[in-house]
Parts: structure tokens; sequence; C-alpha cells
């Protein structure tokens, strides 16, 4: 693999891992842990239709979950009932009909995915969907937080919590999204958690632990890319063990 490119898989799966980190400190306060694991697998009819038509995967996984997540927050809205429940629902549903479109050899590759096997242009979205990510949870981290600790609070200042559900669960299928290529359906969402988890025992501050969570995820992903192409691992279980390596160490330093 040549420098150059080495070094924007490195850069692109650092900022997806930060990105996805960053969304994971949300989604750890608001109890959505979980979501991230089971949403991924939505998107496995989008990756296998895409792959039947030849299409770019990600264009058919963030299709599919679009739609899902509509689906989820309308239902949502029409029944009360919790959102990690309607996503298990749609979950099962989309791991089903992936599982009939998709062959063994393309569900496998869908599964696990491989970010050392991206082109130039899919690097190119992965940076700039990754850098958008980070920058729409910055700019809507107070709202975000304030409809956490009250939707009566947030209302009271002119929010609207349920449309704020609405564009966080669209932030998570985008993150989802691009972390497919990362690690695959079946690895995104630890992506999304096990950085979070470990900020979560390190800080006490909110700041904080938004910040470490970017930290870890960003660092996790580089070694995870780098030792899996200095030793010929698949890159998505390398950053799992990496990771989780890092979290049980936290367990001990718990603040």
């Amino acid at each position: 693999m040549p420098d150059l490119f080495s070094l924007q898989i490195l850069i692109a799966g650092g900022l997806i891992g930060a990105a996805a980190g960053l969304l994971g400190s949300f989604a750890l306060l608001r109890r959505m842990a979980l979501v991230g694991d089971a949403l991924s697998h939505v998107a496995l009819p989008g990756i296998a239709l895409a792959l039947i038509f030849n299409l770019d995967p990600l264009l058919g996984a963030f299709v599919f979950l679009l739609l899902g997540t509509a689906g989820i927050w309308f239902i949502e809205h029409k029944t009360k009932l919790p959102v990690d429940t309607l996503v298990g629902i749609f979950f099962a549903l989309a791991l089903a009909i992936g599982a009939l479109l998709a062959s063994e050899e393309e569900l496998l590759d869908a599964l696990f995915g491989d970010i050392t096997k991206l082109n130039q242009l899919e690097i190119l979205s992965a940076v700039f969907i990754s850098l958008a990510i980070s920058l729409a949870l910055i700019l809507l981290s107070r709202r975000f937080t304030l409809t956490m600790i009250s939707t009566d609070l947030a209302r009271s200042t002119g929010l609207s919590p349920h449309r704020l559900e609405f564009v966080f669960l669209l932030i998570f299928a985008l993150t989802v999204a691009v972390g497919i290529k990362f690690g695959g359906a079946l690895l995104t969402g630890s992506l999304v958690v096990i950085p979070a988890a470990t900020a979560r025992n390190l800080t006490r501050s909110m700041n904080g632990y938004l910040a470490l969570s970017v930290i870890l995820g960003f660092a996790s992903a580089v070694l995870g890319i780098f030792i899996s192409v200095l030793y010929g691992f698949a890159p998505g279980p390398t950053f799992v063990l990496i990771s989780g390596a890092i979290f049980f160490l936290s367990v001990f330093f718990r603040r």
C-alpha cells in the first residue's frame, strides 16, 4: 500500500472514529448505546441492492438508514414506544431482507467491512461526512444537552424536542453509514459506544467527556488501522480489541 494512501486511510479512519466517539457521548447519555449497533443492520438491504445494481454501497446504506430513521421517528411519535424497541424491530426486518437479497460473500463483506479497501473518492467522502457530523454535533450540543436534562425546559426556550430527536437520529444514521466502511454492519456500534463509555469513566465535566470521547475515538481508530495494516489483521475487529482494552483499563481509574 503506498505511503500517501496509507496516510489518507489513517486520516479517514481517525475522523470516522472521532465523529462516532462524539456521537456516542450523546448516545450514552440518552440511553441509546445499543441503537448504533442495531441501526447498522438496517443498512444491509440498501447495501445488498446497491451491489446488485452496481451502485456505491454507502449510498444504498444511507438511503435505507434514512428511510428506517424516518420510520422509527414517525412510529415513536405515534405509539410512544421507546426508540430502542423500534430500532430492534427494524433491525430484525432489515437483517432478514438483507440476508435474502445478498449472497453469502457479499453479506460477509457488509457485516465486517474493511477501510483499507476504500478508493480515493470513498476516502474523500468519508472525510467530508465525518467532519460534517462532528460540526453538526458541536453546533447542536447545547440543544441536545438541554433536551436530555428536561424536555419541558427545552420547550420553554422555544426548542422542539421531537424535531431534535429526528435530527439526532439522522446524524446517527449518517454516522452508521460512514462507519460501515470501517467496521461493517456487525461492528459499527462499537465505534459509537466504546470510546464514549471509556471517556465517561475518566472524566467529570461535560466538556471533558465530549473532548475525550473524540480523542479516544480518533486514537483507537488510527492505532487499529496501523496495527491491522502492519500485521495483516482486519481493521474493524482490531479497533474493537484496542478500544475494548482501553475501556477495561479505564475501569481501574474511574473518576
